[in-house]
């Protein structure tokens, strides 16, 4: 087996218990950067757990040997690549996207934060994806809580840089463990 990047459920996952304290001490900056890339090799893990052919064949795809110029090596390439194969849902591509973008942002800029002009609309725009997802699954009964507590955030969010990282850091603790128990079920496409 050629794969040279990270693994995610045996190097980079910090078990169940420890997801948000693992990442929660990180500057800002450096946990919208951590948090996108930690997403990125769960999607492509969780990827080489569904696609079809040779061993060589699925890790040259999706760069898991450390090719950058993989068709699916890219963070966005690799979540539109989860949608199609049904590994997540439309709204979870969303979200996810969203997390790219904040992560773009955020790493080819000097002088910005989660509160910067530039950042700010797709924090929100996170923040009212989330909050509608979470709504979604508490009306199912999947989810507990109350379905207003992130409503609260959406103020603080223009002046609180520490809001917007909190609000990535907890879409990051919630994304690992849903990838973690999609683990356990994702199983490779059937041949024809």
């Amino acid at each position: 087996m050629s794969w040279k990047i990270e693994r995610w459920l045996s190097g980079v996952f910090p078990g169940k218990d420890k997801i948000y304290s693992e990442y929660r001490l990180l500057p800002r900056r450096e946990l919208a950067v951590v948090a996108a890339a930690v997403l990125d090799i769960a999607l492509a893990e969780l990827l080489s757990r569904r696609l079809l052919g040779q061993t060589k064949e699925y890790e040259e795809f999706l760069g898991l040997n450390g090719d950058g110029r993989a068709p699916c090596g890219s963070l966005g390439a690799r979540i539109q690549l989860a949608l199609l194969v049904g590994i997540i849902t439309d709204h979870d591509a969303a979200v996810l996207r969203s997390v790219k973008n904040i992560r773009n942002r955020l790493a080819h800029r000097v002088l910005c934060d989660f509160n910067s002009p530039e950042v700010l609309p797709l924090v929100v725009s996170l923040h009212d994806l989330f909050l509608a997802r979470s709504n979604k699954l508490i009306d199912e009964g999947l989810l507990g809580g109350t379905k207003h507590d992130l409503e609260l955030l959406r103020p603080l969010l223009t002046s609180t840089p520490e809001v917007g990282a909190a609000l990535l850091l907890a879409i990051l603790t919630v994304y690992q463990a849903y990838f973690h128990r999609l683990s356990e079920t994702v199983s490779r496409i059937a041949p024809i």
